[in-house]
Formats: C-alpha cells, structure tokens, sequence
C-alpha cells in the first residue's frame, strides 16, 4: 500500500494546479484521477477565458481569487510552456438598460481590483473590435482578460508536478474512505489503496460524493450544464475579441471568443441537468448560435464543425460562490468544491490559497531547495519557421510526416507526447495534446493513423486502445489477417 502526505482526488485543472503548488514542499503527494487523463471533465468543456475579475460579486472567494489568478497567468505561460494570448474583452450593451448594467460592472470590477477598466461607447467600441455588431452603444472594455486551452494549462500543471516528485494515479475513481484511530485515509480505487495523511477534495460536480465517502455530508452540488461550439478557421471571422452580452445573475450568457488555437468558439448555456449528461441539445445549440449573432452579425453559423458539453459545480446555498474550506466533520479533509466560472482563471490562486490554508491548519511543509519551476514545452511543428522545421526532420524524419492535415501535426510531435509523464494512452489524451483531430475533419482523416502510432509507440494492440473513457473502444478485431 502505497503511503503519502497528502492525496488530492480529482485531476482537473484545480488538482493539478495544487499538486504543482503543493510539489514546492517536501511532501509526497498523490492524485487520483477517475478519468483516463488528467482535465477530461470540466476543465476540457471549457472556453478558455482568463477573466481579469470584473464579473465577480465584491467580498466572494471568486472575486479575490479571480483577479489574483489572472496576474499570474503571463509568468506561468512563460515557465510552463503553455500558449496565453491576452487580447482583451468587451461587455456590449444595446440600450440604456445594458448601460445601466456596465456601471455597475465597471464599478465591481474596480473593487476586485481588475486593472484598467473603461466604460466606452460609440466608434470606439468598433475601433477596438470592428467585427462588433453596429447596433452596439455601449461596452466595458477590459483589457486584461487573456485566453488559454484549458486542458494545455492543466497538462503543463500536471507535468510540472510530476517532475517534482508527485504521483498521478489515472483511471482510479475513488470507491471507498476510510480513516483510521491515528488520523489517516485510506482511500480505495479499483487500482489498489492509498494511504494519506490529508486529503484535498477537487472532485468537480462529485465533489459532494466524495466527501460523503469521506463520512463528510456538508454540502450538496448541482450540475449547471453548458453547451458549446467550435467554428472552422474559414467562419469569416478570426481574430476577434472576447464579446459578452451583459450578464444575468447566474450566467455571463452566450459568449463568442477566439481561441490561442484560431477557432472561433460559442459558449456557453446554463442549464441544470444531471451531473453526468454532457451531450449537446439542439434548443442550446440553436441558444449558442443566435446569441452569437446578437454580438456579430456576419458570424457563418455553417461553419460549425464541432459542439460539445460540459458540466460546472455549483454548491447549493453557497451564494453562487467557491466552496473552499477545511472539513467541519472530519479532521484533515480539505474541500475545493464549486469551483465553476472563472474557475480557470482562479486556479493558480487557487492552488496558492489551498497551499496557505493547509498551512494555517497545521501541515508541516517545508519547502523544496530544488524546486523545478519551469517545463519544457512540446514542440508545435505547426508555429515553427521553415528553418526550424528543417533542422528538425533532419534530426528526426517523423517530424517530416504530417498526420493531422487539418492542424499540420506531425508524427514526431505524437511520438514526443506518448513518452511525456504521465504517459497519454487514448487517442482524446493524445488530441489533448497535439491537437490532432481537433481540425475541420475532427479526426475523419487522421485518426486510425493516430491509432497505429500509438499501437506501435505503446506495444499495445489496436483493440486494446480507448477513444477516451474505458468503454470506448476503436478497433474491437480484426476482419483479415494482414490488413
């Protein structure tokens, strides 16, 4: 049975973020992740946006993280190697009721302390974002609000720990807790036990489950479902700013964003459903698609090549608010629960947060000499110059065969992934992190050639390798030998 100082359970974006934070300390840590992958739930059904901290309501958990959090992307991006592009938002307003809303905004924003808010209107609002439908007369304009993947932040989190010394444990859903007379966890998965001193709860929309197992029933969490979608790189519309509608209380509304990879994406709707359903409906669809309309008007919605859904944590009676705090029934279990919008941006502070909190309650940490800050990033073949792609086919021919057309992945770049730790060993893991399949043809044309790569790379035979869940498989046998 394998013994650590603390067990953090669920790998999302927030568990990763703290196993780095908590990877500075002389601790052995531990993550269980029920998923295949770390960053497969939430964090993956995401839009990516870095908040600066204008939407929060003063005095929440929100808004002192969130506004923290986003200062800290810019350095992370450069030790970790993860794309971060800060162009800027805007809050567009039609009409003097939508007026009236933005100084409110304005004035929240500047009591959170997001830096250089401005209320504008006018042609200056086209000046800055002339894709903005014309019929526009009012925006807060907030020049700080950046934009990420997700699943890219939580991968470079993760491999970061993990080069310090932290275990992730993939493919363990957490069955059973148990403490013991003298304090510890043990804490069961269909891999085997794990024992711990602490546990940090980060298990996303079953983070109320998890501390039930725990004998910990505090809170109770409701899953606000959201759709999305992604639009092809040939929509008509590219490189645009963040644009929101103004808010309603429980949902920042249909935003139209553009993400560091070049699609333009529509996200997201907010309706309560069932933890688990995260499949796409036509009524948000068709919500996505007429909301992205009100905000630019030549948007080709034909252009969609992909919807998908994702599922936020909401704490019941919690004023809408992150529920971050040590167990009041069981000593040493920490909870890191509702952590929805803008729980990407917040993370980092998150982590830092958690980090002072299990401080303050008396876990002996004591800092690493040797701290490893920095990752080295993949290569991404596509963003090189023809020099640069020279001397590498020359150093390594896979680098010379394009697998994914629509993105210009290359097999060199699905080898270098397969042997990062920890390893990815589904085809989504692998997309996760080349993006390939993440083009026009959503793996149409690339992905038996991703499947044979990794066969090959992990000694595995085709039959034997997911899409992503463990249910999922590809390939279930061959029809003729030799084929």
């Amino acid at each position: 049975m394998q013994k650590y100082d603390i067990i953090i359970i669920g790998g999302g974006i927030t568990g990763c973020a703290i196993a780095r934070e908590l990877s500075k300390y002389r601790l052995k840590i531990a993550v269980c992740e029920a998923a295949a992958d770390v960053a497969a739930g939430t964090t993956k059904a995401n839009g990516g946006i870095i908040h600066a901290g204008d939407d929060p309501v003063p005095g929440t958990l929100k808004a002192f993280l969130n506004s923290k959090g986003c200062l800290m992307y810019p350095i992370l991006s450069e030790k970790l190697g993860f794309r971060f592009r800060k162009k800027g938002s805007m809050v567009v307003g039609f009409d003097e009721h939508d007026h009236a809303v933005l100084k409110k905004l304005l004035e929240r924003g500047r009591l959170n302390g997001a830096p250089n808010l401005e209320l504008i209107q006018g042609e200056r609002i086209f000046d800055l974002e002339p894709e903005t439908n014309r019929k526009a007369k009012y925006a807060l304009y907030t020049p700080h609000t950046g934009m990420v993947d997700p699943f890219e932040v939580a991968i470079a989190f993760c491999e970061n720990a993990v080069d310090n010394g932290a275990q992730f444990y993939l493919s363990s859903p957490v069955t059973a807790i148990r403490r013991a007379e003298d304090g510890t966890f043990t804490v069961t998965t269909p891999k085997g036990e794990l024992t711990g001193n602490y546990l940090v709860n980060c298990a996303g929309v079953h983070a109320d489950d998890v501390a039930r197992l725990a004998g910990a029933d505090e809170f109770t969490i409701r899953a606000r479902h959201g759709d999305l979608l992604v639009m092809d790189k040939n929509c008509g519309i590219q490189d645009v700013m963040t644009l929101y509608p103004v808010p309603k209380p429980e949902t920042k509304g249909v935003v139209l964003m553009n993400t560091v990879s070049g699609n333009i994406l529509v996200g997201s709707t907010a309706v309560m459903m069932d933890k688990d359903d995260v499949a796409s409906y036509r009524e948000g669809i068709d919500e996505l698609l007429s909301g992205a309309n009100r905000l630019i008007e030549k948007l080709n919605t034909r252009k969609v090549i992909r919807t998908f859904a994702g599922n936020r944590a909401v704490v019941v009676d919690n004023n809408n608010d992150f529920y971050i705090r040590p167990s009041k029934k069981v000593e040493g279990l920490f909870h890191v629960a509702g952590i929805q919008s803008p729980g990407i941006a917040s993370s980092p502070a998150i982590a830092a947060y958690v980090a002072q909190m299990l401080k303050a309650y008396g876990v002996p940490m004591t800092e690493k000499e040797h701290f490893i800050d920095e990752r080295r990033p993949p290569v991404d073949f596509s963003e090189l110059s023809m020099e640069e792609r020279d001397r590498l086919i020359r150093e390594n021919p896979a680098y010379g065969r394009i697998v994914c057309r629509c993105e210009c992945v290359t097999e060199g770049e699905i080898i270098d992934a397969l042997h990062r730790n920890p390893q990815p060993t589904t085809v989504d893991a692998v997309k996760r992190r080349t993006r390939a399949g993440m083009g026009r043809c959503q793996g149409g044309f690339c992905q038996q050639k991703v499947l044979g790569i990794m066969a090959k790379e992990l000694g595995r035979s085709p039959t034997q390798i997911n899409l992503g869940r463990a249910d999922s498989q590809i390939v279930y046998s061959k029809l003729k030998e030799g084929c």
